[in-house]
């Protein structure tokens, strides 16, 4: 008596589980720029129609995150009919000539993706003697650490990134070049090396050295 009443419970909680009545309606996904609906979707291995009980958010996550644009995710059920999806994209920092075309690479060097032609609005790295396929990371990172650090107009007023046996250097689209030296406070060194052209204008300037912002050196 006892088995059959456990089995028929059993039973039940089963078809509860795949009943349409807890089954996936909606998706609902946010955070997205670079990336589509489909895509989280088909990697998350998630479906309209797939039993709610049976979704592993764990799974669904690890999943999404294997795509080369996604920083962060976070997949939630929302019972009874809803899943949530928020992801957290990697931005693109600048690009680089590689052997399979131009690719595309965020602030820590990952390769997120390879494109025909030059993106419009970001920098090119020089300097950079590895280029892998998407997924993987440009050898060496300093140039791509020091055009993540780039925001607003000077992304887009910055030709090249060059890393060099000295340091990284900034190749304005227009006036002197920047060198910041280590790839680190670049938003202070940027800023410092604005002061100082603000400073100069109308001057012959080659070069601003801001590799130690607090004391800025121009030739």
């Amino acid at each position: 008596m006892v088995v059959a009443i456990v089995g028929l419970l059993a039973s039940v909680a089963w078809g509860l589980s795949v009943s349409p009545l807890l089954d996936v309606d909606h998706v609902r996904v946010r955070g997205l720029d670079h990336l589509t609906a489909e895509e989280i979707e088909e990697a998350g291995g998630i479906h309209t129609g797939d039993a709610m009980a049976w979704l592993d958010p764990g799974r669904a996550e690890s999943g999404i995150a294997a795509l080369p644009y996604v920083g962060g995710v976070r997949v939630t059920r929302e019972w009874p009919d809803t899943v949530r999806i928020t992801v957290h994209e990697r931005r693109p920092a600048a690009w680089v000539a590689g052997p399979a075309g131009n690719a595309v690479v965020d602030g820590r060097g990952r390769v997120l993706g390879v494109l025909a032609a030059p993106p419009a609005g970001l920098p090119q790295l020089l300097g950079t003697q590895a280029v892998p396929g998407v997924g993987g990371t440009v050898a060496p990172i300093d140039g791509a650490r020091a055009a993540g650090g780039l925001t607003g107009y000077v992304t887009g007023g910055t030709a090249s990134v060059e890393t060099t046996d000295h340091g990284v250097v900034l190749h304005l689209v227009t006036g002197p070049e920047i060198r910041l030296g280590a790839p680190t406070a670049v938003a202070v060194k940027v800023r410092a090396a604005l002061a100082v052209l603000n400073a100069l204008v109308g001057a012959d300037v080659h070069y601003v050295d801001v590799s130690v912002p607090t004391n800025p050196v121009s030739g």
